[in-house]
């Protein structure tokens, strides 16, 4: 009775409901290409397949992605394809609660990680793309969480990932002013801006590179 209980309790976990969520991306004001999403959901998992296409610096880069979750939005497996003009490697990431294996774009071997110091979770997040922010604001609100293990799987490298009090900037005048918002600090500070009922993020702001992703309505 009491692992049923336990198991209707997470499935309640408030995530983004089944749907496409595109974005705009903007580098310096100026825009540079468009993200999407695509969440599909069942009694036993969470995926959230991801599409994006920009333009930086003059290179055309892409990318798909797959992320699996499971009933506790703990991140189950994740693949990826990344191409430049020069390349189109493949990364892969597959976990379980304590542990993770990861092929990157840069490992010839796959990589053993653990949950760092004072962790209990581990999220997946590939610099640039969009699918593990996404599904961030869920997670850490489901686990109560403000320190987690984030792994890249394009350098199959892990360290902790730390929730900031503070806002990074103040609302932006395009965020509904009833977001909530989560604050990121290290590895690299960035804000979330998201929907607390749907828990789908409305903009992603990145200042150290000057880059923002907006959610198109």
């Amino acid at each position: 009775m009491l692992s049923c209980l336990f198991l209707a309790a997470v499935a309640a976990a408030p995530f983004p409901p089944a749907g496409v969520y595109r974005y705009a991306a903007s580098m310096g004001g100026q825009a540079i290409g468009s993200w999407s999403v695509t969440v599909t959901d069942d009694p036993s998992r969470s995926e959230v397949d991801e599409t994006s296409s920009a333009t930086v610096v003059g290179m055309q880069v892409s990318a798909t992605a797959a992320l699996v979750l499971g009933t506790d939005l703990a991140p189950v497996k994740y693949s990826g394809n990344y191409r430049t003009p020069t390349q189109s490697p493949n990364v892969s990431v597959v976990l379980t609660a304590d542990s993770a294996t990861a092929v990157g774009a840069l490992t010839t071997q796959p990589q053993r990680l653990a949950l760092a110091a004072n962790t209990r979770h581990f999220v997946v997040i590939e610099p640039g793309l969009l699918a593990g922010l996404f599904v961030l604001p869920a997670q850490l609100v489901a686990w109560k969480e403000s320190k987690v293990t984030w792994i890249a799987p394009a350098t199959a490298q892990a360290q902790p990932l730390t929730v900031n009090g503070t806002p990074l900037n103040s609302r932006p005048a395009e965020v509904p002013a009833t977001d909530a918002v989560l604050a990121i600090d290290h590895p690299i500070a960035l804000t979330i801006w998201y929907d607390p009922t749907t828990m789908a993020p409305d903009e992603i702001s990145v200042p150290s590179q000057n880059a923002v992703l907006r959610r198109l309505h």
